[in-house]
């Protein structure tokens, strides 16, 4: 972020998380789903924004509200997502990246906190049920200048957002691949990735268009910002967030334009054209020009390391699937 500051520039953001609540039943975890009304019976199918599903979890928001307030967690709205059991909890937006960073860790462990209170686990996987949604990891960001105005408001031949904000989203598109590795850091990560699953494998971007990887609210000229929507709840938000402001800084520092815009309604569909494999991400990651030039070789050579030693082990492992596939076969 210093680069940043040192243009006269200061980011305004805040992350959205999304986790499950999740009971176990002797054999396996799953989804805390919500009760039909009247009945023991679960409720399977869309859940997205439905306050009923939120009423079942009343004694759990109470506890992590109570938890969020004792220390002084800024945490916003509730919202019951996509799935059954899935929600995400939003935090305001501080001028602070490194706070911003803070509250989203503190909040994880009061989610957790709160639902062993209430008898439940909570996880922030990338993709812990097959058949539901994945979690995600979400930044909203704007700038502002030595004045305080937000440099992402204003006109442009895309739309009513400013060029700077085009090349910082073009910033962003150009570090995509190589920042995919920070974006999704282990095995589970690259299972959020599959056609159909709200999950941008490409730089796409757009006003207010929930399937591109960079998402353009709609919003007065003093909220204007993006959304950066490719991080899983899983990634290191310190991480996602320096990578986020790399690409910022370097799509406005070298004027770089982004690929075509989405309309708000377009049909978008699958293309992957960056890595959603992990060593692919990790090949991405060590052949990266740009993102060195913010998180240091050392760092990045570090972080290597220890993601390929943990793929290599993670793949060690002969699971179950193994034998009902090949016992027969081979």
């Amino acid at each position: 972020m210093q680069p940043l500051y040192d243009m006269g520039l200061r980011p305004v953001l805040a992350t959205e998380l999304e986790f499950y609540l999740v009971e176990h039943d002797g054999e396996r975890f799953l989804p805390r789903m919500p009760r039909i009304p009247g009945s023991d019976k679960p409720q399977p199918g869309l859940q997205y924004a439905m306050m009923e599903d939120l009423y079942e979890v009343d004694d759990f928001l109470a506890d992590l509200d109570a938890i969020c307030v004792a220390q002084n967690i800024p945490a916003g709205a509730a919202l019951s997502e996509f799935s059954p059991a899935q929600f995400e909890v939003n935090l305001h937006h501080v001028d602070d990246p490194v706070l911003a960073c803070d509250h989203a860790v503190l909040l994880k462990r009061a989610v957790k906190a709160a639902a062993v209170r209430n008898g439940l686990g909570a996880t922030f996987m990338a993709k812990p049920f097959e058949e539901n949604s994945g979690n995600g990891l979400h930044v909203h960001v704007s700038l502002l200048d030595e004045a305080g105005d937000n440099v992402f408001a204003g006109e442009s031949r895309d739309g009513p957002f400013s060029d700077r904000l085009r090349h910082a989203i073009g910033g962003l598109g150009a570090l995509m691949a190589e920042s995919m590795a920070i974006f999704a850091p282990n095995a589970n990560s690259y299972r959020r990735h599959a056609p159909g699953s709200y999950v941008p494998a490409t730089p796409t971007w757009g006003p207010n268009h929930r399937g591109v990887a960079m998402r353009i609210p709609v919003s007065g000229p003093a909220n204007t910002r993006l959304e950066h929507r490719v991080a899983g709840a899983d990634a290191n938000p310190y991480l996602v967030v320096a990578a986020v402001l790399a690409g910022i800084h370097h799509g406005i520092s070298e004027s770089v334009e982004p690929i075509p815009m989405t309309p708000e309604r377009a049909k978008l569909g699958y293309e992957a054209t960056v890595p959603i494999r992990w060593p692919l991400a990790l090949d991405a990651f060590d052949a990266g020009r740009v993102l060195p030039r913010y998180i240091g070789d050392e760092y990045r050579e570090l972080f290597s390391l220890c993601r390929r030693e943990e793929e290599a082990n993670y793949n060690a492992e002969i699971p179950t699937k193994d034998f009902e596939w090949y016992l027969r076969a081979v």
